[in-house]
C-alpha cells in the first residue's frame, strides 16, 4: 500500500488485476483519504475486491459506506439516500434491514467457526469500588480543586494535570500512582502515619482493581488457571508488573515496544507446557493494542 501513496503510483494503472486484497482496510473509512483517493483512480482496473477488516459494521454510518462504496460502487453510489436510510439506527427492524443489504458483500468469520476447540467464552462483570485515596483524588479533579491536587508541590507541574479531563479521570480509576506526582506523596503520606506497608500492599492500597486482584490471583492460580491480563494504558501494566513482582508471581509481558521474536519468545514460553521442577508463567501481560 505504500506505493499508493508515491506521487508515481499511476504506474500501477498500467496493470489489469485480477484481484485486489487491502489488509487493514477501514484505512479506506475516510473517503478523502489519499490512499482511498488513489485507489478509486478510474484508471485501475480490478477483477475481484477483497477487504480484510475487524468490526466494520461498528463504525459510523459514514465509515461504513465509504467501505460499501468501494467494494461495490454502482450498488453503493449515493451516501446521502444512504444516511437518510441507515444513519438513524433506532429499531432492530432497521438493523435487520441494514444486515440484509449488505449480506451478500461481507463474509463473516467467527472464532467459533475457525477453532472449534475454543470453548464458548463466558464474560463475569465485577464492579470494583475506588479506594478511599482514589475518591478523595477523583473529586478534585472532577471540581478542578487545584488546591488539593497541588499541595506540597513547588509547580503545578508537578502534580496531576487537569488538561483532558476524562483522561485524567480514568487513570485515577486504574491505580492512583498513574497520576503525576502522586506515588511519593502517597508514599510520604503512608510513611508519615506510621504504616510499614510492603511495596506489594502499598500498590494494591492505591487501587480498587488492586485489591480485587490481590484476592482474585491467588484463588486463580490454586485452581491451575492461567490469565491474560489486559490493559489500554502502557503506564498500567508497568505497575501491574511491579505488583507481580513483589507478588513473586511469574508472567510474561507484549507491549507495543516488544516486537518480532522477543514477542514470540514471550508467548512460545507462556504456552509451553509445564515440565517438571519449571514453574510456567501464571500471567500474560497485555496492551490492548499489541494483544
Amino acid at each position: 500500500p505504500e506505493l499508493l501513496w508515491a506521487d508515481d503510483y499511476v504506474e500501477l494503472t498500467a496493470i489489469k488485476w485480477e484481484v485486489l486484497v487491502v489488509d487493514e482496510a477501514h484505512r479506506l473509512k475516510n473517503h478523502n483519504s489519499k490512499f482511498a483517493v488513489n485507489l478509486r483512480d478510474r484508471r485501475f482496473e480490478f477483477g475481484n475486491k477483497i477487504l480484510m477488516t475487524g468490526t466494520p459494521i461498528q463504525n459510523t454510518m459514514e465509515e461504513l459506506f465509504a467501505l460499501l462504496s468501494f467494494a461495490a460502487p454502482s450498488q453503493f453510489i449515493d451516501i446521502g439516500e444512504f444516511m437518510e436510510k441507515y444513519g438513524d439506527m433506532k429499531s432492530k427492524e432497521r438493523i435487520d434491514e441494514l444486515h440484509e443489504e449488505i449480506r451478500p458483500y461481507i463474509l463473516r468469520r467467527l472464532k467459533e467457526d475457525v477453532e472449534k476447540s475454543v470453548p464458548p467464552k463466558e464474560e463475569t462483570l465485577i464492579e470494583v469500588e475506588l479506594t478511599v485515596a482514589q475518591k478523595q483524588y477523583y473529586r478534585a479533579l472532577y471540581e478542578k480543586n487545584v488546591k488539593f491536587l497541588h499541595k506540597n508541590k513547588k509547580k503545578a507541574l508537578d502534580g496531576p494535570s487537569l488538561n483532558n479531563l476524562a483522561m485524567q479521570l480514568r487513570k485515577c480509576c486504574n491505580h492512583l500512582f498513574l497520576l503525576n506526582g502522586i506515588e511519593e506523596e502517597f508514599r510520604a503520606k503512608q510513611h508519615k502515619e506510621g504504616n510499614k506497608l510492603s511495596e506489594g500492599d502499598l500498590l494494591v492500597a492505591a487501587s480498587g482493581k488492586l485489591v480485587l486482584l490481590d484476592k482474585l490471583l491467588p484463588r486463580l492460580k490454586e485452581n491451575g488457571h492461567r490469565i491474560l491480563m489486559f490493559s489500554q494504558f502502557k503506564i498500567m501494566l508497568d505497575v501491574l508488573q511491579d505488583y507481580l513482582h513483589a507478588r513473586e508471581m511469574k508472567f510474561e509481558r507484549i507491549d507495543g515496544s516488544i516486537t518480532g521474536k522477543q514477542r514470540q519468545q514471550a508467548i512460545d514460553r507462556f504456552q509451553a507446557p509445564s515440565a517438571e521442577g519449571k514453574e510456567q508463567p501464571f500471567i500474560m501481560l497485555l496492551s490492548t493494542r499489541a494483544g
